[in-house]
């Protein structure tokens, strides 16, 4: 912890703004800037160096599949979550009258990769979530009447983390295909993204890097049967790489800094701070009476409170500099490492300040 807590100097933000919203893009750390600018460094000599690129990608692949638990010609990288989405659910080898089943409340990327299949006859069937506590269940229930599954790793608004492994032996039951949206998973808790027949997530959140950047992986399975929705030199027929053209090399550079960065913290203890900080900013929420929305035995790095007027909440911390987000209704915190238990509690007392004000609790 003494470790994790030194590198608060590397977030000169937190020593301006208590920042807890990592969900919604994390904190640059020095060197990051210079860690991307390293691309056009290498690219005076224009595609003369195009060896040193290729070599930092593929150490750049080697780090995100270790951090996966897949192997490396697995992962494949992409401009975002939301065209890896997109690339895996228009590559699904489904036939017209198929199903998906996705979560009626998911995050509207992942509805809407689903929904380009419409053209081919592929539905997808909403499944309505009773509580948070059974999300998990009623996915696996719906998993065994449709050919696929869509689903976020952790809820983008309650911060609900579902258990991949139910749901990757439900799909492996009823031979669905298992599309995962990893967003708000990777970088906050450990990952088994080889669950996953496809496994997609960015780098600017809980990763710390840039936008414009993705990646996915695939199954073998799925790899043999999966076809690629987009061709181009890189990907001539009858090539199943997902890759189409040339990557971003210098998203690449700064996500291949901010592995290295983080890896040298120890990824155990970062996510043990994560989930500590969760857990405690939880137990104060609810201590205080909130109606707190994500279950503490199946959380992440996300802490969501129902709020009526939380738009108006969540302008008001801003003020004092703090920094949530609203989500209709909803007050979501995410605190990262760079985090404190102080921090924590001052979130929850000015949130109970202004939840009296209004009447909220």
């Amino acid at each position: 912890m003494t470790d994790l807590l030194a590198t608060r100097r590397s977030f000169p933000f937190v020593a301006q703004a208590l920042y807890l919203n990592t969900a919604t893009a994390g904190l640059s750390w020095q060197g990051l800037g210079q860690a991307s600018a390293a691309f056009y460094d290498a690219k005076l000599r224009g595609i003369c160096g195009r060896s040193e690129w290729v070599a930092t990608a593929a150490r750049t692949r080697a780090r995100l599949a270790s951090l996966l638990g897949v192997d490396e010609s697995a992962v494949s990288f992409t401009g975002s979550a939301t065209e890896a989405l997109n690339l895996a659910c228009l590559g699904l080898p489904l036939q017209p009258g198929s199903r998906i089943a996705i979560a009626a409340d998911e995050f509207p990327s992942v509805w809407q990769a689903c929904l380009s299949l419409r053209k081919a006859g592929v539905e997808s069937t909403p499944v309505e979530i009773p509580r948070e506590a059974d999300r998990t269940a009623a996915l696996v229930e719906a998993a065994a009447h449709a050919q696929a599954l869509a689903v976020s790793h952790v809820h983008w608004r309650t911060g609900t983390c579902v258990d991949l492994e139910q749901l990757a032996a439900a799909c492996a039951r009823s031979g669905a295909w298992l599309i995962v949206d990893g967003v708000q998973a990777v970088g906050a808790i450990p990952v088994r993204a080889g669950l996953a027949d496809a496994y997609c997530g960015s780098s600017f959140k809980w990763l710390l890097s840039g936008f414009g950047l993705g990646f996915m992986t695939l199954s073998e399975r799925l790899a043999r049967e999966w076809t690629p929705p987009f061709r181009g030199y890189a990907n001539e027929w009858p090539s199943r790489d997902p890759q189409y053209g040339h990557l971003d090399y210098p998203g690449i550079y700064a996500l291949g800094a901010s592995l290295e960065f983080l890896g040298s913290l120890g990824w155990g203890e970062i996510f043990q701070r994560v989930a500590a900080l969760a857990s405690s900013l939880g137990t104060a929420l609810r201590a205080e009476g909130f109606d707190v929305l994500t279950p503490p035995d199946c959380a992440a790095g996300i802490v969501s409170v129902r709020q009526d007027e939380a738009a108006d909440v969540v302008e008001q911390l801003a003020e004092e500099n703090i920094f949530v987000e609203d989500r209709d209704a909803i007050v979501r915190a995410s605190p990262h490492f760079y985090n404190t238990e102080a921090e924590a509690a001052r979130f929850v007392r000015a949130l109970a300040e202004r939840s009296t004000r209004w009447g909220e609790r």
